[in-house]
């Protein structure tokens, strides 16, 4: 194999493409990218049989060929180089890959390539599905910090992914907290909810981040998408996903709307004094016209602030894990928030201001 290839493109596809790699003992060949040369392309292949990802490289075509290179030998080589235009040309006799520059050369070991396992992915559909790159970045950034880390429970684990009726819908709940998002997009194709385990979200954005239109193929057991830089397929979770609308509070008892940024500084002054357990106090005051969060952890100190909003309903006074709620203001992308309460031990809504689909609803501590 030999090609030639702009430094800067290599280095994006490999950036991308490594990080889905993954040390295995007993399969050394998943720390690698597979470099594939034939056909007129040049594709490069990762996997960690969770996550598979083939993106293509835009180079030279000097001789076909194949290999399998250490992916983060490769990765931190690639970054490390100042030229603009390098080659990359294998040996067979020695098992290695040579990268020359004008500034010198380096030598890579490589593995067998054969041991490397053949990458799945999903059909393309006979009416292809399409929604744009940004939508799908929002709608999963938007909610996968909801998710829970513990495995226990696969469909916990997972962000719930669907289209339906002109709007790309995604869930995730952790059971004390949940996040959902609406993003409109002009589709008129749809597919049903699939799990999608939340660890593959970060896999997923670096394949889409390049903008445009992604195609989004949904399969048995099986997700791919597929962008300008290649596609991605994703093992998704055979389970049910909560049917948390059932859970959604309809009425409210209080509710105060403020400034996004108002809000979050004060959770971020408060979250100091926080106790081992996170809690917050949080002080609907309709007839003091007051909206305030507090603090109290008896080794360190107190801290309450109070924050300009507008009130509306009962006096309120209920308990929060503070690092909840800020996890979803650092999601909300509109100027304000609003926080509606359905009562005391019962869950607080928070939504966007004007509300862009984005709906949190996070349980209350009882203690």
């Amino acid at each position: 194999m030999k090609i030639e290839i702009l430094r800067e493109n290599l280095d994006k596809v490999i950036t991308v493409t490594s990080k889905t790699s993954n040390k295995n003992l007993s399969l050394p060949v998943l720390g690698c990218v597979l470099i594939v040369v034939g056909d007129g392309s040049a594709v490069v292949r990762a996997t960690n049989l969770d996550v598979s990802i083939e993106a293509t490289l835009k180079a030279k075509i000097i001789e076909d060929g194949i290999t399998a290179v250490p992916a983060q030998t490769l990765a931190q080589t690639i970054s490390a180089l100042s030229d603009t235009k390098i080659t990359l040309n294998t040996d067979e006799s020695t098992h290695s890959l040579t990268i020359n520059s004008e500034r010198g050369i380096t030598t890579i070991t490589t593995v067998d390539p054969t041991e490397f396992p053949t990458l799945p992915y999903v059909k393309k559909e006979e009416s292809p599905v399409f929604v744009p790159a940004r939508g799908l970045a929002a709608a999963l950034k938007s909610v996968v910090f909801s998710a829970s880390l513990s495995n226990v429970k696969p469909e916990l684990a997972s962000i719930a992914f669907s289209l339906k009726k002109g709007e790309l819908i995604a869930a995730a709940t952790d059971s004390f907290r949940l996040a959902e998002v609406r993003v409109p997009v002009k589709v008129k194709n749809s597919f049903e909810t699939t799990l999608i385990p939340a660890r593959n979200v970060p896999d997923i954005l670096r394949i889409t981040e390049g903008g445009g239109d992604v195609e989004v193929r949904v399969g048995e057991n099986q997700i791919t998408f597929v962008s300008d830089i290649g596609y991605l397929t994703s093992r998704t979770i055979d389970g049910a996903f909560p049917d948390y609308q059932a859970i959604i509070p309809k009425d409210f008892v209080a509710s105060a709307t403020c400034l996004r940024e108002d809000v979050a500084r004060a959770f971020k002054k408060v979250s100091i004094f926080t106790d081992s357990f996170n809690q917050a106090h949080l002080s609907f005051k309709s007839a003091e016209k007051t909206f305030s969060v507090r603090a109290i952890n008896t080794s360190v100190g107190e801290a309450i602030d109070h924050i300009p909003a507008a009130l509306e309903g009962e006096d309120m006074d209920i308990n929060f894990n503070a690092r909840y709620i800020m996890d979803a203001l650092a999601v909300v992308s509109g100027d304000s928030v609003h926080f509606s309460s359905a009562g005391a031990g019962k869950p607080m809504l928070i939504t966007d201001v004007p509300h862009k689909g984005f709906t949190y609803l996070v349980m209350p501590m009882n203690r």
